[in-house]
């Protein structure tokens, strides 16, 4: 990653593109949205019949959660769906590779 909301065009390493086209890091969205609504599902419940913490302040947090959660947790769900799409369709063409 460049910045924290920001990739390379190509890995430094190996020189594999990140981006096959465009809009294919649409897929991490899968990985940041499916942890935080698994780590919301578990964590209310558990909280709340425990009674650890009352239904109003489980709400608040929550929410503060899943507006602050994905934003933190953004550039390891690209790394994650880099590391997916590499383990399903491995690239093996020869273009994306830097001279």
């Amino acid at each position: 990653m460049k910045t924290w909301f920001t990739t390379y065009d190509q890995c430094p390493d190996c020189g594999a593109r990140f981006e096959r086209e465009p809009g294919f890091f649409l897929g991490s969205i899968y990985f940041n949205y499916g942890l935080t609504t698994l780590i919301v599902a578990v964590a209310f419940p558990l909280l709340l019949f425990n009674g650890l913490a009352d239904s109003q302040t489980l709400l608040y947090a929550a929410l503060a959660f899943v507006v602050i959660f994905p934003l933190i947790f953004f550039p390891f769900a690209r790394s994650l769906w880099v590391g997916h799409d590499q383990f399903w369709d491995p690239r093996t063409d020869v273009k994306e590779r830097l001279p």
